[in-house]
């Protein structure tokens, strides 16, 4: 009996088989997005501190999800879910409504990931810049999907990236204060969701703000619903927020908050409602002890999000570069 050859090792297979040299696919894949840097403005430069919600047409809106399931709230003190946390009293719960601006809300895919993510113009989807998959190839980054107000299923067409604006290329692995407070990036798709939908609008976040319970978040936690439901929570407050950099002369803001977040939930909203509609103020990106800055001299612990001016700004580039 003949002895048959041993197997290619995975690097010799990959020489001939290389996703890069294929030509033609047999079926449709995923649209993948090129990079783009957003554009800093220049000293005494004036940056967008805003940018307008769009309101459906229908004029159906919502302040608060209907078609919640409320969890127990949780009675031990804060339990780690790395990497982010759970203080209780938990108060989120998962619901089903596809009224505006619910409806904005929705999951994201990677590669790499599944996290959350929020309609912020016609064709322009905000989320964390550590959830996107930065292995570049051919000129092109790892595919993201958008599926809006995602249910266990679609409940509205998906819509993928073809490009990626952004600040910071960060990623889960390599966080810290200066990353945290420009964790975001702006995905432009391929379907002009927003003009069916909606979307957001975005506001430079004013530490004359922190303590107070103006907000809310969506997002699709890993331990609630699977990452499969979106969950609302609702009143939270900014517990403190600062500029990274001990002198606090960093661009963005590290925004501290002990609402429950979990895996899943990077790159999900924090936003509030003006008389014009709601506006995004900061974008969940992790959990952990940053430095002390001058105004507070301890390690700062809790949940994090980044937001600060470059946070419209970087949505007003993406609104005009890709309308």
């Amino acid at each position: 009996m003949a002895v048959d050859h041993a197997p290619l090792t995975i690097a010799a297979a990959r020489r001939i088989w290389a996703y890069e040299k294929i030509t033609d696919f047999s079926f449709p894949q995923p649209v993948r997005p090129v990079r783009k840097i957003a554009q800093r403005p220049a000293e005494g430069e004036k940056r967008a501190h805003t940018t307008s919600p769009g309101l459906p047409a229908a004029r159906d809106i919502t302040a608060v999800p209907l078609g919640a399931r409320r969890r127990p709230s949780l009675r031990a003190r804060g339990r780690s879910v790395d990497p982010l946390y759970i203080y209780p009293p938990d108060g989120r719960y998962v619901f089903s409504d596809t009224t505006y601006p619910w409806c904005c809300c929705g999951r994201v895919t990677t590669p790499t990931s599944q996290a959350s993510g929020v309609l912020v113009g016609p064709r322009h989807m905000l989320t964390a810049s550590h959830v996107i998959d930065w292995t570049e190839t051919n000129g092109l980054l790892g595919w993201v999907t958008f599926q809006p107000d995602y249910n266990n299923g679609d409940v509205f067409p998906p819509s993928n990236a073809v490009s990626t604006l952004y600040y910071e290329q960060n990623s889960p692995s390599s966080m810290g204060e200066y990353s945290v407070a420009e964790d975001y990036a702006v995905c432009t798709m391929d379907r002009r969701l927003g003009d069916e939908l909606g979307y957001l609008g975005t506001k430079t976040y004013d530490d004359s703000w922190d303590q107070e319970a103006w907000w809310v978040n969506v997002g699709y936690p890993g331990d609630l619903g699977g990452g499969l439901q979106p969950s609302f929570q609702g009143p939270i407050s900014i517990a403190n927020s600062w500029h990274p950099g001990f002198f606090e002369t960093g661009s963005g803001r590290d925004m501290e908050t002990f609402a429950s977040l979990t895996p899943g939930d990077s790159g999900g909203p924090i936003f509030g409602w003006w008389t014009d509609g709601p506006h995004v103020v900061g974008v969940v990106s992790g959990q952990g002890g940053l430095s002390a800055v001058i105004s507070d001299l301890e390690t700062r612990t809790g949940n994090w999000a980044g937001g600060g001016s470059p946070l419209p700004d970087l949505v007003n580039q993406a609104r005009s570069n890709d309308p």
